[in-house]
């Protein structure tokens, strides 16, 4: 094992306990007959981004070879980030229903959210910052949008803008 899958492992392992959560909250969607949609769409929306992330860390591994101790802080950031947002998506034990749930934490996810993509700017993380600057700053303005005006019309808009980026990446990377 060297340096660099020695270093990937803390991020990876933070995707995986994020990861998790996720993963748990599904089974309440496929038991339960109270599902909001919007919840749910956030959360296949959130599991599909952070699954992406996992894959894509591991072409940052070429760069962590050489990394410093501050560097390193900068790749752990974006999983801790997403690990809070997951935390804020999952923890719905205090609420009777998913969409007041969704309504009354819909501001912090959202942020976290935009601040999840904006990371992704970071040049440690430039491996495709070149052709996928576009959607992730519609992706951005979008959460900043949604998480202060909370407005189906904005919701939906943001989930075709993600909608429309899955198939792009999925366009460039089979053909």
């Amino acid at each position: 094992m060297d340096l660099g899958e020695y270093l990937l492992f803390i991020p990876l392992l933070i995707y995986g306990i994020a990861l998790s959560d996720l993963f748990s909250k599904w089974k309440v969607f496929i038991e339960s007959h109270t599902a909001y949609m919007p919840y749910l769409i956030t959360l296949v929306m959130v599991t599909e981004i952070g699954v992406q992330n996992v894959f894509n860390f591991f072409k940052l591994m070429p760069n962590l070879d050489s990394v410093n101790y501050f560097t390193y802080w900068i790749f752990l950031l974006p999983p801790l980030v997403f690990m809070i947002l997951v935390n804020f998506l999952t923890k719905t034990d205090d609420y009777s229903d998913f969409k007041t749930f969704f309504e009354a934490n819909a501001k912090v996810v959202f942020i976290l959210m935009a601040t999840f993509i904006a990371m992704h700017f970071i040049p440690q993380f430039a491996y495709e910052t070149e052709r996928w600057w576009l959607p992730r700053v519609i992706g951005i303005v979008g959460c900043i949008l949604f998480a202060f005006w909370h407005k189906p019309a904005v919701f939906y808009l943001l989930v075709g803008c993600w909608i429309i980026s899955v198939v792009a990446h999925a366009y460039v990377v089979y053909s």
